[in-house]
């Protein structure tokens, strides 16, 4: 049988210890966490910048598109003018004509702005997936609480209660107590 001090300040010791270890470790995964957390935000923006600047070249291209069809339309209405010019043509066949080209390129017009709003429509949900994926990776990141010295003090304090118990001898009624119970019924014993 091992001596009861001895014990109870070993178990002392151990609750501390393993108050103090589970305290590190709690501290190591929340700085691993928030450290983890800080890239993660890191590539957040990085990939929204990203997607910010495929939406500006898609932008550009869109000007360049549409900046061509207008020379193109000059290009087409100039020919129709010069050709009906040279040939004596005017009034409504020359409109009609000029309206033709004038319709092609809104029409025109009209598909690359169709095609340009899809693209944004896109662009926009493909920011606002990655944004939820890298709330959801931040989020899920794993968390420790402090351990609280209360409770490795209590299960410490009840080691120690249960060997004193364990180890005490139970006390005996004394024969000469005034609480014995007298069996015979002229009170000798």
């Amino acid at each position: 049988m091992c001596n009861p001090v001895a014990y109870a300040a070993l178990t002392v010791a151990s609750a501390v210890q393993s108050y103090r270890t589970d305290k590190a470790r709690a501290q190591n995964v929340n700085q691993q966490t928030q450290e983890r957390g800080e890239d993660l935000r890191d590539e957040a923006i990085y990939k929204d910048n990203s997607l910010i600047r495929q939406r500006e070249t898609k932008e550009d291209q869109l000007i360049e598109k549409k900046v061509k069809l207008q020379e193109d339309s000059l290009k087409k209405k100039g020919e129709v003018r010069l050709a009906l010019f040279e040939k004596g043509i005017s009034g409504n066949v020359f409109d009609s004509l000029i309206g033709d080209v004038e319709r092609q390129e809104g029409k025109a017009s009209n598909i690359i702005d169709e095609n340009f709003d899809n693209y944004m429509l896109g662009m926009s949900q493909d920011r606002l997936a990655w944004n939820r994926r890298f709330t959801n990776q931040t989020n899920n990141l794993p968390r420790a609480y402090k351990p609280s010295f209360t409770s490795y003090a209590i299960e410490g304090a009840t080691n120690i209660s249960t060997l004193y118990m364990n180890n005490a001898a139970p006390k005996t009624p004394s024969a000469s107590s005034s609480n014995s119970i007298n069996f015979n019924p002229d009170g000798s014993t």
